[in-house]
């Protein structure tokens, strides 16, 4: 856990707080890029909502990540984005999930170990991929609106498209990898700066 968190708050990391901001950076590129094609499928954006909110004290609070994504999309995209003919609805759904992960990451600050913390990112990108699809499945006329047809949205997904397995797998490895190197970078910076640390594991009580 971050040892000393409860003695007193743990000051800005920058180093990890400016990769964020080139995460934030590389959504807007992919945002602009022709068709959205930049790096088809690789969204650290989970990583960062949690994993985000997990690392930093309650200076950033957890509204600000989900916020920060909004601001990046509604600036490349416009007030489009959250119309009907934009795919409103589900992008709200998909804000909503990068809310609640945001503020369980808060709940556990100061408290999660690395193990906890890789384990929620996880857990979040799952229930990300559930909910998500699950709406893509009750919005899309080419499902069929029973188990089977849900099923299909959460794995082969509709015809002529990559299966929606492929999207599955890609998330959990960036979202992974990616909270994975914010906190090497979070680390790395607390140990110059002799702060505390996240550790693997919490030791037992004694």
């Amino acid at each position: 856990m971050l040892t000393g968190m409860n003695r007193r708050p743990l000051p800005i990391l920058w180093l990890p707080l400016a990769l964020i901001l080139l995460a934030l950076g590389l959504r807007w590129l992919k945002l602009e890029s022709p068709g959205m094609t930049l790096l088809p499928n690789f969204s650290p954006w989970m990583a960062l909502v949690f994993t985000g909110t997990l690392l930093f004290p309650r200076a950033l609070p957890w509204w600000s990540w989900p916020l920060l994504l909004l601001a990046v999309d509604l600036a490349s995209q416009g007030m489009a984005l959250l119309t009907p003919r934009g795919g409103g609805f589900e992008a709200l759904v998909m804000y909503a999930c990068y809310a609640g992960a945001a503020w369980t990451a808060s709940r556990w600050r100061g408290r999660a170990d690395l193990a906890a913390g890789f384990g929620g990112v996880l857990a979040a990108s799952l229930a990300f991929y559930l909910v998500t699809n699950s709406v893509s499945w009750l919005v899309e006329p080419g499902y069929a609106k029973n188990m089977t047809g849900w099923w299909q949205a959460l794995s082969t997904g509709l015809p002529g498209y990559a299966p929606t397995w492929t999207f599955l797998r890609t998330s959990l490895l960036s979202d992974l990898g990616f909270s994975a190197l914010l906190v090497l970078v979070f680390n790395a910076e607390a140990h110059l700066r002799a702060l505390p640390k996240l550790r693997w594991v919490t030791p037992a009580a004694a």
